[in-house]
């Protein structure tokens, strides 16, 4: 961007604010961009949702059990069987005609495993034995309800956001990231219903400066919110939409050059300001209705000599213009496979594998529910989570092929790993911030405000100014916080990841007793009183056992573990070793256990 551009835009910076109801710059209230104008009325449904405690019916008795080798059929007296079963949940109704009605049983799930997945997939970390028998008790579909409208249930959904729309400060103005976090937040409180989120998202800068061309931003587009890439014509069609996006960079008076999305003013006539009849068609799209996407420039535009065109900055538009260029996405949202995408991505991320598919009856029930609730995509999370396909057992043998009889399984991020371990122990960590994925990118042009964006934000600096990177090293290392630039977020099991994994427990429980290594303090591994100091007995070695599987994996332990503590007990007992010898130790072998990995 020339000079005299980033002057003129530096002078209509108050304009601009004003014009998208936004307050003046605040490095702790970074958002600005549409996602201001929209959800900041009460929300669309009251929250309580129906299905979240559905009396399972048994399996119906069959003559002989359904084929493995296809899908089970349902007719006449299975048909009958589930439409009296008076399920209400909507996965439960979808299910029915594939699992009870044709003589298959589900697989009970116990206590603390049910507890355990909830935690983990609403809050992002384990919980202790005492969170899980003080939170879960009762009512599961209250319960399930207080953690969807806890603020944990928000960040779990705002990271999930970051990786799904590769957040990255050095491709996007960083007020632009901030203001689709804040998108994702009304989402979640349930004030922005999906299509509506969807429209906003689709003229989003974090869209549209995010991909390079028009028709890399219709492919995104596509992928968000539909699943799959366009075909030739529909990208060929709405790419004339997405034609006025232009990247560019916009100088922030406090944070410095920022990278930013303008409008480019097409399809005019040669005298700048009126509509040229033959190109206009160039603007317009036809493949599902007729949508023409013309702007003309005013005192706003400003020339932009990289491109020798006048341009406008997206901090001017106004709420009528950004409504004109929500246009794709209120496109696809009037598709029944856009409602599809939508429950899908759900089930999958509660599941881990894609049960529609499979099951294409779960997924036209949950279209209807989530219609009937205007669109809050908090009731198909809630369905979900209180469904029979959620809570099952994951432990032992399947009892047959099919699967959804049996439990979902999934590895944890790198950060639910990560906070897990540390808080459940005691240890301090740093931590890493979705919405900024290269602090240090925020940091060169060396503003005040710059810093006191990183220190309002989930990033540790010092005094100095200094980030500290121990979390994100370790977390990227396990494919978590994401810089976004090229990939994202990754899974895997492997020799490195192990190592890290083994490298970071033995600092925190420091098996050996190194006394230079920083550990967690004793006082979370021993039962309240116990000395660290202390003779070990076998009755003590299984109170010890007792607290920390209590208080690392969130569960007491079972017979055999007892049985196993007061072996080893006995043994360490044997060679007259101390209550912390013996602690430390049972810490690391706890926290390295594939239990502690996958859920």
């Amino acid at each position: 961007m020339n000079r005299p551009l980033t002057l003129v835009l530096s002078t209509l910076v108050v304009l601009g604010a004003a014009c998208s109801g936004e307050p003046a710059f605040d490095p702790e209230h970074l958002a600005v961009g549409p996602g201001g104008l929209v959800g900041n009325g009460d929300p669309l449904t009251s929250g309580n949702f129906e299905g979240g405690n559905d009396l399972l019916p048994l399996p119906r008795q069959v003559s002989s059990p359904p084929d493995a080798t296809r899908p089970p059929d349902c007719e006449g007296e299975c048909v009958a069987y589930c439409n009296a079963a008076g399920l209400q949940n909507p996965i439960n109704r979808g299910l029915c005609t594939s699992l009870w009605g044709v003589g298959l049983s589900h697989k009970p799930i116990q206590f603390a495993e049910a507890c355990r997945r909830l935690f983990v997939d609403t809050l992002g970390r384990v919980p202790t034995a005492d969170e899980a028998e003080a939170t879960c008790t009762g009512n599961w579909g209250e319960t399930v309800k207080r953690l969807i409208d806890s603020p944990e249930f928000i960040l779990v959904n705002q990271r999930r956001a970051a990786d799904k729309f590769l957040y990255s400060n050095e491709v996007v103005n960083i007020q632009s990231i901030y203001d689709m976090d804040r998108l994702v937040e009304k989402l979640y409180r349930g004030k922005v219903a999906y299509d509506q989120f969807a429209a906003v998202v689709s003229a989003h800068p974090v869209l549209t400066r995010r991909h390079a061309d028009a028709g890399d931003k219709v492919e995104a587009l596509f992928h968000l919110f539909l699943g799959r890439p366009p075909f030739e014509a529909e990208r060929a069609d709405m790419s004339r939409l997405y034609g006025l996006w232009q990247s560019g960079y916009y100088d922030h008076p406090q944070l410095g050059r920022m990278p930013d999305a303008y409008i480019r003013f097409r399809c005019l006539a040669e005298d700048g300001k009126s509509v040229d009849p033959v190109k206009k068609g160039e603007c317009t799209s036809v493949l599902w209705g007729y949508h023409e996407l013309i702007f003309t420039p005013d005192v706003r535009a400003a020339m932009d000599r990289q491109i020798n065109e006048l341009t406008l900055w997206n901090g001017l538009l106004g709420p009528d213009e950004w409504a004109e260029l929500e246009t794709p996405g209120r496109v696809l949202s009037q598709q029944v496979p856009f409602w599809e995408h939508a429950v899908d991505e759900v089930l999958e991320q509660y599941l881990g594998y894609e049960l529609s598919p499979k099951v294409p009856q779960v997924r036209a029930e949950l279209v209807r529910y989530l219609l009937d609730h205007q669109g809050d995509i908090r009731s198909v999370h809630y369905a979900v989570l209180t469904s029979i396909a959620y809570l099952q057992s994951s432990f032992g043998t399947t009892p047959t092929t099919y699967r959804w009889t049996y439990g979902p399984l999934k590895q944890m991020d790198a950060e639910v790993w990560i906070d897990s371990v540390a808080s459940n122990a005691g240890y301090a960590t740093a931590a890493c911030d979705h919405r900024i994925s290269q602090p240090e990118t925020l940091l060169q042009n060396g503003s005040i405000a710059s810093y006191r964006v990183l220190q309002a934000s989930r990033w540790r600096i010092d005094d100095k100014g200094k980030i500290d990177d121990s979390y994100s090293n370790l977390a990227r290392t396990l494919g978590g916080c994401p810089e976004n630039v090229v990939g994202g977020r990754f899974h895997v099991v492997s020799i490195l990841t192990t190592g890290t994994q083994l490298a970071f427990v033995g600092d925190l429980c420091n098996p050996s007793m190194d006394p230079k290594v920083k550990s967690a303090p004793i006082e979370k591994l021993l039962p309240e009183g116990v000395d660290p100091n202390r003779a070990l007995t076998v009755d003590m070695a299984e109170q010890i056992a007792t607290q920390q599987y209590r208080t690392l994996l969130g569960r007491p332990p079972s017979g055999d573990e007892i049985t196993e503590a007061r072996d080893a007990g006995a043994k360490c007992a044997a060679g007259q070793c101390r209550a912390e010898e013996f602690a430390r130790p049972l810490c690391f072998a706890l926290l390295t256990s594939a239990e502690r990995l996958f859920y």
